[in-house]
């Protein structure tokens, strides 16, 4: 019998349920929980130091406020980014990527988001986390997305559908290499259908849906990305156990 390849698992900002989201503690914890890749943010501050944090504001995930574009690094490493989560994490700050990469290079694999930063900054600290197999990229923005298929072509991209709008436009014009789908518009078809087509897949689950999850599993797709890495990882080890 031909042995089925396990779902990577994409830790969604590190174990964001149990720390806080984007810091150095959730991806401790996303390792920990046995996460496969973590996936995160990127923003720059006023003075060009790069920061992982999902949000244009540090508002909802700090004590502060303002917009990260116009706070300086002093400004912002002087945050605390913890104790909205839980008194536990007080003190706990937006770290800036080269440390986060640093704490977790050779533990971990990455998905880099990049939100608003000098491209060329982020791709220079991402090549010096290890060989391209250990990340892959993603943005919202087509101009980002142009500027790192030019500048870093041997970094896999990943492309969502609602994003590229079709499968034909995730291959041909955003030279994709893993099309991700969300929980929502996904079918078993759809997966088949882009593995033909030589793209890896990916599904964005929001919430703790363990018969997805063995549906998911038996689909062969190759990566969740989910806050709930343990969770999938013990329904995984289930429907693995039942048909190898």
């Amino acid at each position: 019998m031909t042995a089925v390849k396990p779902v990577l698992v994409v830790s969604h900002r590190g174990d964001s349920l149990s720390a806080p989201e984007n810091t150095l503690a959730s991806a401790q914890k996303a390792v920990m929980a046995g996460a496969d890749y973590i996936e995160f943010d990127v923003r720059q501050s006023a003075d060009g130091v790069l920061y992982v944090i999902h949000d244009d504001t540090v508002d909802r995930t700090t004590n502060g406020t303002g917009l990260i574009a116009e706070m300086t690094s002093e400004q912002i490493d002087g945050l605390d980014a913890g104790s909205w989560f839980s008194p536990d994490f007080a003190g706990e700050k937006v770290p800036r990527l080269d440390e986060f990469l640093g704490r977790i290079k050779g533990l971990c694999k990455i998905y880099c988001e990049i939100k608003q930063a000098d491209v060329p900054a982020v791709i220079k600290m991402l090549r010096n986390f290890g060989s391209p197999d250990d990340a892959f990229l993603g943005s919202f923005s087509a101009e980002i997305r142009q500027e790192y298929r030019t500048i870093a072509p041997e970094i896999r991209r990943n492309i969502q559908l609602h994003v590229a709008g079709s499968l034909e436009k995730a291959i041909h014009h955003e030279q994709g290499h893993i099309f991700e789908f969300l929980e929502s518009n996904i079918t078993h078809d759809d997966v088949l259908e882009a593995k033909k087509r030589g793209l890896e897949t990916m599904i964005f689950i929001d919430t703790p849906n363990t018969e997805l999850f063995a549906e998911l599993v038996r689909w062969q797709v190759d990566y969740v990305n989910l806050d709930y890495a343990a969770l999938f990882r013990a329904v995984q080890q289930e429907v693995l156990l039942e048909i190898q």
